[in-house]
């Protein structure tokens, strides 16, 4: 049997026994609770998966794009996926649960440790995730905490220390677990989790290097959020020869958070600067870089 179609076993026999997700939290810590039902598509055809999350911190007045709340959570993986798990030689397995933010829901990243699979039919594995659910992806005076699909779930099999194989949950189809009902809001009491979406802070790191043979001098910069949104828009480079500006030239930030100019007929000798300045965008603050090279 293929390893592949191991992977695919796992992924029907985990549909099957419904992985469910519940809460861990102390009630004296709850900030937050929700709980989903998930239809998720594998190459078996529709599985369904149950929810519960735990925000353990009060969510803050104000929170940056991207910005985590803690959560804490358990796996549950029925007995026939355990045993079918065992079959293909597992003896551990170990999770991570992941979906990006968007400008009107929530985003959850949540892992598990490797756990000892239960033994014998009818057992049930239990493994304590924990991570965080993410303040949605644009600034907005209110967001609430709402919770869509989820957009992956990775099983990662060990045996005798040593990774044997990954299933992915779902494993087909439209590659995600489909919220029931559409939506589902994080609460408190009742009460709607809200806060205030702000931009994020970024830091740019700026690299300046020269060819001789050229007489150029490129200027580099690399753009990153603190958490994770991705950086667009444009910086901006001054290129100077001690405290004299010789020319500025601006780049546009690329897909991988980098943007990058080449200054031209730089000749004569001594030392030089290249300042990289972030403009910031729609989600994330200015930042700016510095970097020197020799001629």
């Amino acid at each position: 049997m293929s390893l592949r179609s191991k992977h695919l076993k796992i992924v029907g026999a985990v549909g099957a026994a419904a992985l469910t997700v519940g809460s861990l939290a102390s009630p004296a810590l709850a900030a937050g609770t929700a709980s989903v039902d998930y239809t998720c598509s594998t190459p078996f055809g529709d599985a369904h998966a149950s929810t519960a999350y735990t925000a353990t911190d009060a969510a803050p007045a104000k929170m940056a794009v991207g910005q985590p709340l803690a959560a804490t959570a358990t796996f549950t993986l029925g007995p026939a996926a355990s045993a079918l798990a065992q079959a293909q030689g597992w003896e551990k397995v170990k999770g991570i649960i992941t979906t990006n933010p968007t400008a009107s829901r929530a985003g959850l990243n949540l892992t598990f440790p490797k756990t000892t699979l239960a033994a014998g039919p009818g057992g049930t594995t239990v493994a304590n995730a924990t991570g965080s659910i993410l303040a949605g992806a644009t600034v907005q005076d209110s967001f609430t905490f709402v919770l869509g699909n989820v957009g992956k779930v990775t099983l990662i099999g060990y045996a005798s220390g040593k990774k044997v194989g990954t299933a992915n949950f779902p494993g087909g189809g439209n590659g995600r677990c489909m919220n029931d009902d559409g939506t589902t809001k994080l609460q408190d009491g009742g009460t709607d989790v809200t806060t205030q979406t702000v931009k994020d802070k970024s830091k740019t790191k700026a690299s300046a290097s020269y060819a001789a043979k050229k007489k150029a001098a490129t200027g580099k910069a690399k753009v990153k959020a603190r958490y994770g949104t991705k950086a667009t828009g444009k910086v901006k480079f001054t290129l100077k020869k001690g405290t004299h500006k010789i020319k500025t030239m601006t780049g546009k930030v690329n897909k991988k958070g980098i943007a990058k100019v080449v200054f031209k007929n730089v000749k004569a000798k001594g030392k030089y600067s290249i300042i990289a300045k972030y403009s910031g965008s729609d989600t994330l603050k200015k930042s700016s870089g510095k970097d020197t090279f020799k001629v």
